[in-house]
């Protein structure tokens, strides 16, 4: 069982209970009066009087104070609502503190912790920062009547927890207005996801009229803010805990648009009461003891940081200060000295190893034989690279194939007579003689040659007219006269040319 307190404006709240299965049973409540002005924004301004009405409170039940934990709530609390990445605890702590650090010069010994709420795009961290002498005033409280404080969280935290933790809210977009004496907390959420928060203080009386148009207005700014922020949720319902059913009459008799849903705060599926009870429990009356069991995944606990706070650190004396320096540069010289002389350690058994390893005679074996293989390995490379360029060198040599000189016969186009064909396959000259029919024909397979780009250099020195005298014998045999001879001597003329054409190196056709 677990008891949790809460100092409001008219008295000490206390609800004791435990978390089963995500839902609170509620065994005990109790509300320990005291004069107004007792309290005022959340400090305790008559110690004195608080201590008799704990002790009173001892002297009729000694566990009303067990396992006990605080809630508190002022407008001396800081609060930021923080988008994150994902971060190490130790990470979200240090940017929990920089946080307020803007603001950190307006509060004296600011103490800061931070609890994990849903984000609209994953998890948030809600930052609280309060001075150390308002949670002091607290802590020496219960010290002094020797009840230990186990934890510490402030009221904004605890209804953003619940409403996170609750079905009943899921989704839904809708503000939560605090009331306590004339203090008013306005929460709202969009989507069930906390947004914004604000706190006011109610000049009106309650009851009357200008109370409910003192409320309307605070509604009004909330709903114009929703706008403001352009939010695809629209806010179109308000419930109200710490106000009885006549003032929310009042309330709704003043509202500017009668659209809005205004309720008193319902007590959810997720809370139940373990006991009979003769007057009725007002859950909105008590909502922030109540809500204060709902913790999350990660607590706030400025009791631990306030412990924390106070570890004193032991100084140094000042002759040790003046010895800091030299003893540190000593220090410093050794460690130097000491890597040195390892350094050293390790270079002489490093060339111990490797000598000790070239005089092995397997090794020196070894290596003879590995450098003998190398060298005729080199050898062989040697070989194969002459081979190469002779093969290289052969490849540039002009070629003349059968398939060139059957193409070269072709243009011969039955009007040029060859004589002679020579080939030098050292430069790759082809010399040829040939007899043309007419000087045209003779300069024709010229330029057929030189069309088949077989090429490089082709020299024609020209033609020259020659006549040419053939002599044929016909031998003619009878039975009765026997066998006679006749001689046939013909002249054809002709225009004999030289050709000397270069073949391409390396090509074949």
């Amino acid at each position: 069982m677990q008891t949790i307190v809460y100092f409001s404006n008219e008295g000490i709240q206390i609800i004791q209970g435990s978390m089963k299965r995500e839902q609170l049973i509620v065994s005990h409540f109790q509300t320990l009066p005291f004069e107004s002005g007792t309290l005022i924004n959340g400090v305790i301004t008559n110690e004195e009087a608080v201590k008799q009405i704990i002790a009173d409170a001892l002297k009729t039940n000694k566990n009303i104070f067990k396992n006990l934990k605080l809630i508190i709530d002022s407008s001396l609390i800081a609060t930021k609502n923080v988008e994150v990445p994902k971060l190490k605890p130790k990470e979200l702590d240090a940017l929990a503190v920089t946080e307020f650090e803007d603001s950190a010069g307006n509060y004296e010994e600011l103490l800061v912790d931070y609890s994990s709420i849903p984000g609209p795009n994953g998890r948030n961290m809600f930052c609280c920062g309060i001075e150390k002498r308002v949670l002091a005033s607290y802590i020496n409280l219960f010290r002094s009547m020797k009840i230990p404080v186990m934890s510490i969280d402030v009221g904004l935290n605890t209804i953003i927890q619940y409403v996170s933790a609750s079905k009943d809210y899921r989704g839904m977009t809708f503000s939560v207005n605090i009331l306590d004496g004339k203090n008013l907390v306005s929460i709202l959420f969009e989507n069930g996801i906390y947004v914004f928060s604000n706190r006011s203080r109610l000049m009106a009386e309650r009851g009357t009229t200008a109370f409910g148009e003192e409320l309307s207005e605070k509604l009004s700014s909330l709903i114009q803010f929703n706008k403001a922020q352009r939010s695809e949720y629209a806010l179109n319902m308000s419930v109200y805990a710490g106000m009885d059913e006549y003032e929310l009459e009042i309330l709704k008799a003043v509202i500017f648009d009668p659209a809005i849903s205004l309720f008193i705060i319902p007590q959810t599926s997720n809370i139940k009461i373990g006991f009979k009870i003769e007057e009725v429990f007002d859950f909105g009356k008590f909502i922030y003891p109540i809500v204060g069991f709902f913790t999350g995944i990660k607590p706030i606990n400025l009791a631990a940081v306030y412990k924390k706070s106070n570890v004193i650190k032991k100084k140094v004396p000042i002759a040790y200060k003046a010895l800091a320096i030299p003893v540190g540069m000593i220090v410093f010289f050794l460690l130097l000295f000491g890597i040195f002389l390892a350094l050293r350690f390790y270079a002489i058994k490093n060339l111990a190893e490797a000598n000790a390893y070239i005089n092995d005679p397997n090794n020196q074996e070894e290596y003879l034989q590995a450098m003998a293989l190398t060298d005729e390995v080199e050898a062989i490379n040697l070989q194969i690279s002459n081979m190469e360029k002779i093969n290289a060198a052969i490849n540039t040599n002009p070629q003349l194939v059968s398939e060139k000189l059957n193409h070269m016969v072709t243009l011969l186009n039955g009007v040029i007579e060859l004589n002679t064909v020579d080939y030098d396959g050292t430069t790759g000259a082809v010399h040829i003689t040939a007899t043309a029919k007419s000087e045209r024909d003779a300069a024709g397979y010229v330029e057929r040659l030189k069309s088949t780009q077989y090429f490089t250099q082709l020299d024609y020195t020209g033609y020259e007219k020659v006549i040419s005298t053939r002599t044929e014998t016909i031998t003619n045999t009878g039975t009765t006269t026997g066998s006679s001879s006749t001689t046939n001597t013909t002249s054809t003329s002709g225009y004999s040319f030289e050709v000397i054409a270069y073949l391409k190196a390396g090509e074949q056709r």
